[in-house]
């Protein structure tokens, strides 16, 4: 029996020798991007430490780090808990989004860097985009995305990709009609591949804005794009680690 899809920043499988703090912050913030915690859950302290095996004081750094990245709200007396996005975050969002993946653009084509990593990537995607797993879909596009960051050769692209693509996850999951994603862009980050590869600057940044203009059109206003093709996030689709559960109930 194959197992269960579970979505992970593909930027944490290559941590090495991390602090606790660094450890904890990312279990958390994949949990988020995998939807294990949800927009406008709580972060119980007691029960998350316990379940990390982590102390208190790490716990709260780490969660610290991550309301500093905008993924979790914070407030006296209340504690901390999963942001939930809103209409307001749209622009902003997309904005750095943008300008992360512009200036990594901008970096591979001028040093000549090697794009291999976007390949994989846009087959990766080519394979799933058919489907009807919209987790998986969101994902692989997601991780196209990343590559080109990667690509880049910056550590700190990276790192701000990292906050982006939990950002865009979270607004996905915010979204009142549910979790979904467009699977018929197929064409367009073909495009974007094919111009990185080219070396066609002019033509890549064209294409990165076009992308975040039609994202934060669509989450604006989902009647905007009549024609698109969208599949539908349904609970449970992504395997969501039941180690997280008890944190749900």
């Amino acid at each position: 029996m194959s197992q269960p899809h579970t979505s992970e920043l593909p930027v944490l499988r290559r941590v090495v020798r991390s602090s606790t703090i660094d450890l904890v912050a990312e279990e958390i913030r994949n949990a988020i991007y995998r939807g294990s915690l949800l927009p406008g859950q709580a972060i119980n302290e007691v029960r998350t430490a316990e379940l990390l095996g982590v102390s208190r004081p790490s716990l709260r750094e780490a969660l610290q780090r991550l309301v500093s990245e905008g993924s979790v709200s914070h407030a006296p007396g209340r504690g901390a808990w999963v942001k939930r996005m809103g209409t307001e975050d749209i622009d902003d969002v997309y904005a750095v989004r943008e300008a992360i993946e512009v200036q990594a653009v901008r970096m591979i084509i001028r040093g000549q860097r090697a794009t291999a990593l976007i390949d994989e990537a846009l087959e990766a995607l080519e394979s799933v985009v058919d489907g009807s797993v919209a987790r998986v879909i969101g994902d692989a596009d997601l991780d196209f995305h990343h590559a080109i960051v990667a690509c880049s050769g910056s550590p700190r692209l990276t790192t701000l990709m990292k906050a982006s693509m939990v950002h865009t996850r979270l607004l996905s999951l915010s979204a009142p009609g549910g979790y979904e994603v467009r699977c018929d862009l197929i064409d367009v980050h073909r495009s974007l591949a094919e111009a990185i590869a080219a070396g066609d600057e002019e033509q890549a940044v064209g294409i990165v804005a076009r992308i975040s203009a039609e994202a934060v059109a669509r989450l604006r206003n989902p009647a905007s794009e009549p024609e698109a093709v969208v599949v539908r996030g349904e609970d449970g689709e992504s395997g969501v680690d039941d180690q997280w559960a008890s944190l749900r109930e």
